[in-house]
Formats: structure tokens, sequence, C-alpha cells
């Protein structure tokens, strides 16, 4: 027997950071081991197709989600637009029976940004409690005793304002620890003046951002931030040992999934 999940997030960063967080927890990648083929697709997944244009705009992304999956559990990683995940994401199970009774998982991962975690489960738990009760009110809780299991993880550490590269930072340094040194030295240079005679508009957490796609450069010439988080080493073996923040979300995962019972 095959269980679902989804698990929804933001954007394609996210998508490929909770996927190389599964694989790194015994997943695979239908895109990979499948070839992404619509004939090995799992029928439970089929209401998730994108239809093109999506809503008449030909330039509007199509979001099929990732698909990684052990024999017995199955997890789509939705990319809900950022700010639209929560409108998204509730348009799909609000249309979807079988996705609010079929369910053995439904788990968000949302970035803080300038907010307060507490503040941005709410809008959450307001909108997934009509389907599922006891959806958390806490950023990082996990609902263990009810069907389907519901969770919520704020980045980057459910205490803190920040994004996903607030944590990729703390992964880099274990990583990649003199490319981060020599890429802090980097950006130094450029001082506030000359940031705003290039109007360069950096917000907060902008920094972080900065510092990643600088090595992810180095690490893969020419190709995005999501490429190099799903190929190279900043969600590890080695990283889940030495990054706390790291270990804690992949310490959520387990619990969202009850891996120990699949």
């Amino acid at each position: 027997m095959v269980n679902y999940a989804i698990i929804g997030v933001e954007g394609s960063h996210d998508q490929a950071f909770v996927g190389k967080g599964l694989k790194l927890l015994g997943f695979k990648d239908f895109r990979k081991e499948c070839k992404g083929l619509e004939s090995e697709l799992d029928p439970f997944w089929r209401k998730f197709i994108p239809t093109y244009p999506k809503k008449g705009n030909l330039y509007k992304r199509l979001d099929m989600p990732s698909i990684l999956f052990t024999e017995s559990l199955s997890v789509a990683v939705y990319a809900g637009e950022g700010s639209n995940l929560v409108t998204n994401l509730d348009d799909i199970i609000c249309n979807n029976l079988e996705y609010q009774t079929n369910l053995a998982a439904l788990g968000i991962v949302a970035d803080a940004d300038k907010k307060s975690p507490d503040a941005v489960v709410n809008d959450y738990s307001d909108c997934f409690q009509t389907y599922f009760s006891n959806f958390p009110a806490q950023p990082g809780e996990v609902d263990t005793t009810n069907t389907p299991r519901t969770g919520i993880y704020v980045l980057p550490d459910n205490r803190s304002q920040g994004v996903l590269d607030t944590l990729l930072c703390h992964c880099g340094e274990i990583a990649y620890p003199a490319w981060m040194e020599r890429s802090r030295s980097y950006l130094a240079q450029f001082s506030e003046e000359e940031r705003r005679a290039f109007k360069c508009k950096w917000k907060p957490f902008d920094e972080d951002k900065a510092l990643v796609a600088a090595i992810v450069s180095i690490l893969k010439p020419g190709k995005t931030n999501t490429v190099s988080i799903s190929d190279n080493n900043w969600v590890s073996a080695q990283t889940q040992v030495q990054v706390p923040t790291l270990a804690n979300f992949l310490n959520f995962l387990r619990r969202l999934l009850s891996l120990s019972e699949f």
C-alpha cells in the first residue's frame, strides 16, 4: 500500500531544498527514476498536472510538483508562487476531495522573511484548519495524533527572521568554508553608496542570497541556485551532521512523514 503526502513550499529554490532533504532521507526522484513520464505518474497525483497556457497566460510558469517516493510513500512537493502558496494550495485541496480525505501528511515550508515565524504560521493555520482541524498554530510543530499528520516549518529555524538562503549560508560554512569567506570579502567591497549609485535596491536578507549566488556561479556557472541546491553539497550527509538548523529541518520531515512507520 502506498501512502501520499503533500508538502507546500513558496518557490523553486525551496522545492529543490526539500527534495534534496528527502533524497538524503532515502527517497527517489520521479523525474530521474521515471524520466518524468506522464505514463509513469501515480494516478493520485494526476490532478496536479497543469494545463497550458495557465489561466490563458502564455508565459506563466507551469507548477507541476516534484514527486519523490519510497516503496510505501509518495510525496508531492508543490511550489505555490511565493506568497500565493496559501491561495493556490487551498484551491487544489478545496477542489479535490481525495486530497482532503486520503493524505497521510500535509506540510508547509515557508520563509519568515521580515515577519516573526508566529505571524507566518497564522495565515496557513487559518486556511488549512478548515480541512484539517488540528493543523498546527506554532512554527516547527507537527500534529502526530491525527490523520493526516500536519506540520509547518518556518525557515530559517522557526525562531528567527530570514529566508532559505540564511540556512544555506550556515550549510555553506561547512560545505564551502573558503569560498564563503572569499565571497563575503568580495561583497564587502561594495559600499552602500555604490549600491545606491547602481540602483541596487537590496532588501533584508539579500546579502545571504548574494553569498549563495556567488558560490553557485562557481559550482554551476550559468546555472540557477535551484540546480546547485539539487546537485551540490549545501544539503548533504556532512551538513546534516554539522549544521543544527539543517538537522532540525530534516527531523521535521521525519516527524511529518512518520518515516519510521513507512
